[in-house]
């Protein structure tokens, strides 16, 4: 599956995505993402991993004075039937 949105059709790569574990490598702070937000986000147009990466940021590396750009995105992906 490709990071990068080919413009067809296509599901969106994050509508495979259960939930989003993400991590702050800096601080270690961690978060969850559930089905309900993950869909708020496509709804809003984005579409792809990459693309919710580029988004994120963490609050309390900003609120230190630094970028919060350090972040891990782990999909845990939906059961294909």
């Amino acid at each position: 599956m490709s990071l990068a949105y080919s413009g067809s059709g296509e599901r969106p790569e994050l509508s495979y995505v259960a939930s989003l574990d993400i991590q702050c490598e800096d601080c270690g702070r961690t978060k969850r993402m559930w089905p309900g937000a993950i869909q708020e986000v496509i709804g809003q147009g984005t579409r792809t991993l990459m693309g919710l990466h580029n988004r994120l940021s963490c609050s309390v590396c900003r609120e230190r004075g630094g970028l919060g750009k350090n972040i891990t995105l782990v999909p845990i992906f939906r059961r294909s039937a």
